[in-house]
């Protein structure tokens, strides 16, 4: 049995771990501490158990061109939608991009009810932008939070 990926997303999953591998060098190189690497840490090691959790996910699954090409241009879009949520986050604020993000992103994933992405996107943005208010010593540009 062998492991099948479509290559976006091999190649998607190699660049989240090499950039995982470079900012924890990064960090550990600026300080070894517990306040520099308290939330890096921690999310580096998600990142790599979630990487490992679609690798093994992916054991064995036969694939088909179309459906190939279709996961592609799906992470294109998907990458798209990130660039324009960075771009716009400081012009429409943290908060209002974050839910336009989210609730575009579960869509393009397949979501089809009406009334489930804007409701999670709604909690996840609350939820988000209170947890990194609290976190961080610096304000972010909001517009409704």
């Amino acid at each position: 049995m062998s492991i099948r990926l479509a290559p976006s997303h091999a190649i998607f999953l190699a660049l989240a771990l090499a950039l995982t591998f470079a900012m924890n060098r990064s960090a550990i190189a600026a300080k070894f501490s517990l306040n520099n690497l308290i939330i890096l840490a921690p999310a580096s090691l998600l990142a790599i158990v979630l990487v490992g959790v679609i690798v093994f996910s992916q054991w064995g699954r036969e694939e088909d061109q179309g459906e190939s090409l279709r996961k592609t241009a799906g992470d294109i879009l998907l990458l798209a939608l990130f660039c324009g949520f960075c771009g716009s986050m400081f012009y429409i604020g943290f908060d209002v991009a974050t839910f336009f993000f989210v609730w575009l992103g579960i869509v393009i994933c397949g979501e089809r009810s009406l009334w489930k992405p804007p409701l999670f996107s709604l909690v996840f943005t609350a939820t988000v932008t209170s947890a990194f208010g609290a976190l961080f010593p610096f304000p972010m540009p909001t517009l409704v939070f």
